[in-house]
């Protein structure tokens, strides 16, 4: 992730436009304004890696909020509690602070509206109490 991030891009993966508008509709939360962006996969999970560690799907890379591959690697893993907590460990140094608690907080969004349409009907709940730690660590 680190060599992701470093990787320097005109292409856009997420734009405040979206977070914007998304963040409030999705979670309920004020958008946050993101201030440190970096290069990212942008659908960093565990169905886009090969069992040799090789990144696959790139076609939505392009510069993200800073922690935002992380972020969706540690939310889709949420119905693995115990492979959750690992990422969370393993990934502090993306996921931790304003910049990784904003991460989340878009992802999860993005996350929720594609729910809406259908889409991981069973990680809603686990998003929204996602959201919810998000909104106690705000406080």
């Amino acid at each position: 992730m680190a060599s992701i991030a470093a990787t320097p891009t005109d292409r856009t993966a997420v734009r405040q436009e979206y977070i914007d508008r998304a963040v409030p509709q999705f979670t309920g939360l004020p958008a946050p304004r993101i201030d440190e962006w970096e290069c990212a996969h942008g659908d960093f999970h565990a169905a886009n890696l090969t069992t040799g560690g090789t990144v696959l799907d790139w076609e939505g890379w392009g510069i993200a909020p800073r922690g935002y591959d992380a972020a969706i690697f540690y939310a889709y893993a949420q119905l693995a509690p115990d492979t959750a907590a690992r990422i969370r460990r393993e990934l502090a140094a993306f996921l931790e602070g304003a910049a990784g608690r904003a991460a989340l907080l878009v992802v999860c969004a993005e996350l929720l509206q594609s729910a809406s349409r259908g889409d991981h009907p069973d990680l809603t709940p686990k998003l929204r109490a996602l959201i919810d730690g998000l909104r106690t660590a705000a406080r």
